[in-house]
């Protein structure tokens, strides 16, 4: 199923690459239950992420996409990073602007995630990073070759 909006199209690129057994991103207004009825929240304030898992891909594919978001040179730097299912097969992955990373110790000690901490601290961050992930997109998408 093909996702509509900016911050999820991403994945759209990533799954002609490999066939993705799962998925998830941030959203950036998404239908809320407020009460009893569906509200839109507005969480421009929360850095994107975008995440996934590989049915089966050569290595090398996996390898290029690092590179080519690593070296993507647009508003904000950008990382790939992996994490070993623990006792089961498959690399979870997550596409997120580099500051994620950059401030996990600090969010910690503040017993907060690293998300919640850059929204207190660095609001106009995340605005920013949904902006640029869509240039990202097709960053992506042109070194692929994809249409």
């Amino acid at each position: 199923m093909k996702i509509e909006n900016d911050e999820g199209r991403l994945l759209n690129v990533i799954a002609e690459i490999g066939v993705l057994e799962w998925r998830k991103y941030q959203q950036r207004f998404p239908e809320v239950m407020v009460g009893n009825k569906m509200q839109r929240q507005d969480r421009s304030a929360l850095l994107p992420f975008i995440a996934f898992r590989f049915e089966n891909i050569r290595e090398n594919d996996v390898e290029k996409l690092k590179r080519v978001v690593e070296n993507y040179k647009g508003a904000l730097p950008w990382l790939m990073v992996g994490r070993q299912r623990e006792g089961l097969p498959g690399t979870n992955w997550m596409i997120a602007p580099s500051r994620l990373w950059e401030v996990s110790e600090c969010a910690l000690k503040s017993n907060m995630t690293a998300a919640a901490y850059l929204s207190i601290h660095e609001p106009s961050l995340g605005p920013a990073a949904y902006e640029d992930l869509v240039a990202l997109t097709e960053y992506v998408r042109s070194a692929f070759e994809l249409s």
